[in-house]
Formats: structure tokens, C-alpha cells, sequence
């Protein structure tokens, strides 16, 4: 085994145990926010106007508009354990000596694609999520949609293009490389 490849399999390993503990923390997060929803609804409530606050003066926390917030991060959480679950299978993929298959560059792709598609839905769904706790304010106070497309999700977006970028060039240079080995 070369020094290369040991260094490939031990940053592999250091990743999936990263994703472990990012994965427990995530979870014990959905565990506390389901508690709050069903212990401390007031807490919940709070917590949503902590967001959308700087934003907007006033909010009314409708059935709708909570249903509407837990909706949306439930589509945000299924992108993240999703990313969460390809990062796996591919450092796994790794660790195990898989380097340049066509497998990896499938799953460097999904992880590119989750987190284009993560950062899109927390773009859209900030505005979304502002346009239901407003909808239901009295007439005075009126309703908001604001989307924030900052730095930081745009580089999100960037290096999540990078890496679909890099999938699709390790899956294209793995059936490269199967046909030269046919000629072999």
C-alpha cells in the first residue's frame, strides 16, 4: 500500500467518523424539535420568531403557517440525511481502496446534487417559511416573502457544482478506463 493510498484510507475514515457525530447531532436536533412541538409549543414558537424577527416586525403562528415551517424543514432534513448517507457510502467506498470507479463518481454526483438542491430549498424555503407566519397578520401589519441569497449560499452553490463537476469526470474517466482495459 502506498503512503498515498494510507493517507487516502486514514482521512477516510477520520470523514465517516465526522459523519457519525453529524449525523447524531442532527438527529438529537429533530429530537429536541419534536419535543419542543409537542412539550413547549411556546419555546417552538420563539424559536421561529427568533428567525423571522430581524426580518419582520410582527408574526401570527397559525396551524397553517407552523405545518407549513415543519413541511419545509422536514424537505430540508430528507436533503441532509440524504447527503449525509451518499458522504458515507463513498468515503466508505474509499477506505475499502475504490478510488476512480464509476460507483464513486455517481456518488460524488449525489452529494453535489444534494447540496445544490439543499441550498436552493433553504433559499426558497426562507421565503416560503416568512410568506406563512405573515400570511395570517392582521391587515395593518400586511405580509412578507423575503429570499436571502447570500455569500455564503452562494459558494454553497459553487463548490456543490464543483463536486456534480467532479462526479460526472470520475464517472466519465471510469468508462474510459474500462474500455482501455478491454484493448489490454
Amino acid at each position: 500500500m502506498t503512503d498515498a493510498a494510507r493517507r487516502l484510507r486514514k482521512l477516510s475514515r477520520f470523514m465517516k467518523v465526522m459523519i457519525v457525530l453529524g449525523g447524531a447531532l442532527f438527529c438529537s436536533a429533530i429530537v429536541y424539535m419534536h419535543w419542543q412541538i409537542l412539550f413547549d409549543r411556546q419555546g417552538f414558537e420563539q424559536g421561529i420568531r427568533d428567525v423571522v424577527f430581524p426580518r419582520m416586525a410582527a408574526i401570527t403562528l397559525s396551524y397553517r403557517a407552523i405545518a407549513t415551517v415543519i413541511f419545509l424543514t422536514a424537505i430540508n432534513n430528507a436533503l441532509i440525511i440524504a447527503g449525509l448517507a451518499f458522504a458515507w457510502q463513498l468515503f466508505d467506498s474509499f477506505q475499502r481502496g475504490e478510488i476512480l470507479s464509476g460507483r464513486n463518481g455517481v456518488l460524488l454526483r449525489r452529494v453535489g446534487l444534494t447540496a445544490l438542491a439543499g441550498a436552493l430549498c433553504m433559499t426558497v424555503g426562507s421565503g416560503i417559511g416568512i410568506l406563512a407566519v405573515t400570511y395570517d397578520n392582521p391587515g395593518e401589519t400586511g405580509h412578507a416573502v423575503v429570499f436571502d441569497i447570500n455569500g455564503g449560499t452562494m459558494i454553497v452553490l459553487l463548490m456543490a457544482g464543483l463536486v456534480v463537476g467532479l462526479g460526472h469526470v470520475m464517472v466519465i474517466a471510469s468508462e474510459v478506463e474500462a474500455e482501455n482495459r478491454g484493448f489490454v
